[in-house]
């Protein structure tokens, strides 16, 4: 039962990019930013008061840097999906648990002044080496657009707010309260920018403006399938199938938007998946410092 949530979650999370592609001709990033935060604020604010939880936390802090990293993640990942290829913007994004692997490893180094994890450090090289292949710098017909960077720095923010969403799981927030400051910050984060950079509100087209609601409710029903995935099943193997959605925007991307790769963006595709299961698998539950004087540091 794990793997179809985890199914559903990796399409619900694919079909919200697609609202995303084709919104994006008619409305700003931080516009979309903003509709799917009020969504989000809108749908989790319903579940709370059903499941009886209360908007007031003791941990208010945690949630502010939790949102400024996840917010700052998503606004990357929704200016990479605007502007890259389709299929490449969502695995530039799904490069998390590399990029986790790759804190771990520069963390240990850090307090040791020594390799701590080897494979985990070989996983991380490997799936940056898939990242030079997607990229494929040296094609005539693929040069590097100015919104990879966006799009890679989008996955390393998501790795941090990863790390934060398990502070506040040990914390003992619930989930739905999780989500939910999140869309609060994503909704303010949309609505401050929209206005400082000058992009202002389009005047909504019944054509175009249900895209905008729709990003917001397949992002809500991926995260609630993606919560229920990850509280039930073993973490390897939900993390692992995280990476069907690779296939499901790989496959909209030629289908809907025509946006073939070519076969040295498919190795590059797949290496990264092969490197991001193998970072999750060799990523130790804790860091241990060996020198007396250094606490223990809890790691997702």
């Amino acid at each position: 039962m794990q793997a179809l949530w985890m199914a559903l979650g990796a399409l619900f999370f694919s079909i919200m990019g697609v609202c995303i592609k084709l919104a994006s001709p008619h409305y700003g990033t931080m516009e979309i930013l903003f509709y799917r935060g009020l969504t989000g604020v809108v749908i989790f604010s319903i579940l709370m008061r059903l499941q009886r939880v209360p908007h007031a936390t003791p941990v208010l802090g945690l949630h502010v840097r939790r949102s400024l990293s996840g917010v700052t993640a998503m606004a990357l990942w929704f200016y990479a999906i605007a502007h890259l290829p389709f299929a490449s913007a969502m695995v530039l994004n799904n490069m998390s648990s590399v990029w986790l692997g790759a804190i771990v490893v520069a963390f240990g180094w850090w307090h040791t002044r020594r390799i701590l994890y080897p494979r985990l450090l070989a996983a991380v090289l490997l799936g940056f080496m898939g990242v030079l292949l997607l990229l494929n710098p040296g094609a005539a017909n693929h040069p590097i657009h100015s919104a990879w960077m966006p799009g890679l720095l989008s996955g390393f923010l998501s790795a941090v707010a990863y790390t934060q969403v398990q502070s506040l799981g040990e914390a003992g927030e619930p989930e739905v309260r999780i989500v939910f400051y999140v869309s609060i910050g994503t909704a303010l984060l949309g609505l401050a920018g929209t206005f400082l950079l000058h992009e202002g509100f389009t005047l909504p087209a019944w054509r175009t403006f249900w895209l905008l609601p729709a990003t917001g409710l397949f992002a809500s029903l991926g995260q609630w399938c993606l919560t229920r995935a990850y509280t039930r099943g073993a973490a390897l193997v939900v993390a692992s199938l995280q990476y069907l959605g690779l296939v499901f925007s790989s496959l909209f991307g030629v289908l809907l938007f025509r946006e073939p790769l070519a076969w040295i963006g498919w190795l590059g595709m797949a290496i990264i998946v092969v490197a991001g299961v193998a970072a999750t698998a060799w990523r130790p539950k804790r860091i241990v410092q060996p020198l007396p004087q250094s606490p223990c540091v809890t790691t997702p």
